[in-house]
């Protein structure tokens, strides 16, 4: 055979190969296998799939699936084609176009072994379809194809030194909700401290659905799905180490205040106005404390010998002197007005002495209260509190047509059971999206199960159903309409999310934000900043 003709069989065999490395990577994208959390809506969403077709192309009767499932994507799924092996030349080098993850086998479904950093040169072992065998970091394995590069092949200078080694990169991304720092990737283990919104950690590696991170002084791992890259910030080198950072304190704007108050809940005492700062002590059900401090939603308070902050959420203000009575204005709104009613539009608001923001807090009301009011000049309503008058900012109150809101009070039992039910929500934050579970022992909720268990573990006997089934049955009270102001606990319903009809809820912690187990697992959403969540609204119920 002459050499011409020996080259050309060589390019033969390697188009050969070529071929048939692309239809198994074109297989490799006509189909997907079902992970924890996955659901047919998310996939058909990540697929540009309709659910409708998805369920015709796999033969499914119902929206059930199951982890490790493999789907088709469309009816023209190649089958029988076998991934071919091949050994690579010594010579061939690849350079990782991102973070890799190295795993045991040619497959997702493979444990990883290691994460490789994007920009590492590797040297192929051999190759099976659209995956390819390497070495690195004293271990072997297999990564995928797509996220492989040639290196160009550069001569070799000998006199020329040595280039120094570029540092690393670490990623640093931001928290869009409270979360758990975990000593290990399992809602199991240990809880290391809660990271507030909003706050910056590095991420030092990405392990699937869990990132090893750094917040302050702590390492420990956080769940992806509440994390936001934000930038990329060179690492030094070692021999320039740095000095370790104190994590920024929040900045706390106080306002002394002079109110007793009577806990409805066995309540945590923390050193800062927060659920990340440290316990300080614990002060039982019934007790009447005196708060002298107020920020935000928390005030601070003094208990056999031991101070610090409590959440407002858990204490109810106790009766305050009675003063001379004052006759309403006939004209103005509230109780006594046939037109409209007054209602409080802002999660907490204070009841001043007088009409001004440097007067004395003599108490509080929240998101939904309807106010009676006396009368109403220069920006402040006077107010009946209590057996006393007071003062609130107009701005925070809405006027609504008379009777439009029609949910009934909550007794002091309701309210700490659906205060009760946030608490115990807020534990699973971070968890995945787990079809037709109501227990954490299965890794997750959907959306009803989480209002079934939080709600029977906070002491409110309900059965397990459907979101349907909640929003038109008598269950947690009469239906009130989207323009209704909720307040902590009420439960919100959606529709039309990934069926047609009442088909998603979750529990409001304030007057906006909601907790529920959604697509992406346990956490927080705000209804007036996303036009997703704000056009789905179709009500609230008060349990």
């Amino acid at each position: 055979m002459s050499p011409k003709s020996g080259l050309m069989y060589s390019f033969a065999a390697i188009a050969a190969v070529s071929i048939i490395a692309q239809a198994d990577e074109v297989a490799a994208a006509s189909t997907h296998v079902v992970r924890a959390g996955d659901t047919l809506w998310s996939i058909s969403q990540k697929h540009n799939v309709s659910l409708a077709d998805l369920k015709t192309i796999n033969k499914l009767s119902s929206d059930r699936i199951a982890i490790g499932q493999t789907l088709k994507l469309s009816e023209n799924t190649p089958t029988g084609v076998k991934p071919a092996t091949t050994q690579v030349s010594s010579n061939s080098t690849q350079v990782t176009t991102a973070a890799l993850n190295l795993r045991l086998a040619a497959g997702t479904s493979h444990k990883i072994l290691l994460t490789i950093p994007k920009g590492k040169t590797l040297k192929p072992i051999q190759t099976s379809g659209a995956w390819t065998k390497v070495s690195y970091g004293g271990k072997t394995g297999w990564v995928h194809n797509g996220y492989l590069k040639t290196a160009s092949v550069k001569p070799t200078t000998p006199s020329k030194p040595a280039t120094p080694s570029t540092p690393t990169t670490a990623t640093t991304s931001q928290t869009t909700a409270n979360l758990n720092l975990r000593a290990s990737k399992s809602t199991n283990s240990s809880v290391l401290v809660t990271i507030p919104k909003g706050k910056s950690v590095t991420v030092l590696s990405v392990e699937g659905s869990w990132s090893h991170v750094k917040y302050g002084t702590k390492t420990g791992f956080v769940a992806n799905t509440y994390l936001m890259k934000t930038a990329s910030t060179p690492t030094p080198a070692p021999s320039q180490p740095t000095a370790p950072v104190a994590p920024s304190k929040p900045v706390i704007k106080e306002e002394s205040i002079s109110q007793s108050f009577v806990t409805t809940a066995n309540l945590n005492v923390r050193k800062g106005p927060g659920i990340g700062y440290a316990l300080v002590t614990n002060i039982p059900n019934g007790t009447t404390v005196k708060a002298t401090k107020q920020s935000g939603t928390w005030v601070y308070v003094t208990y056999n010998g031991k101070s610090g902050y409590v959440s407002t959420g858990y204490l109810k203000q106790t009766t305050t002197a009675p003063s001379a009575p004052v006759t309403p204005n006939a004209g103005d709104g509230g109780a006594g007005n046939a037109s409209f009613d007054y209602v409080v539009n802002t999660p907490s608001l204070n009841v001043r002495a007088s009409a001004s923001t440097s007067s004395a807090v003599i108490g509080n009301v929240t998101a939904g209260q309807t106010l009676r009011v006396v009368q109403t000049s220069n920006g402040w309503h006077q107010i009946y509190i209590g057996n006393t008058t007071g003062f609130v900012a107009a701005s925070y109150v809405k006027s609504v047509p008379k009777g439009s809101v029609t949910a009934p009070p909550s007794s002091s039992d309701g309210q700490a059971k659906s205060l009760a039910a946030i608490a115990v929500a807020k534990k699973f934050v971070g968890t995945p999206y787990i079809w037709a579970s109501s227990n954490p022992a299965n890794g997750g909720f959907d959306c009803s199960g989480l209002i079934y268990y939080a709600f029977n573990q906070a002491g409110y006997s309900v059965p397990r159903t459907n979101v349907a089934t909640y929003w038109a049955g008598s269950y947690f009270g009469t239906q009130l309409s989207k323009s209704f102001v909720p307040q902590p606990g009420d439960l919100v319903f959606f529709e039309n999310t990934y069926t047609a009809g009442p088909s998603h809820m979750g529990i409001m912690i304030n007057s906006d934000t909601f907790i529920h187990a959604g697509t992406y697992g346990l956490g927080y959403n705000t209804i007036s900043k996303e036009p997703y969540w704000k056009s789905r609204v179709i009500g609230y119920k008060r349990p």
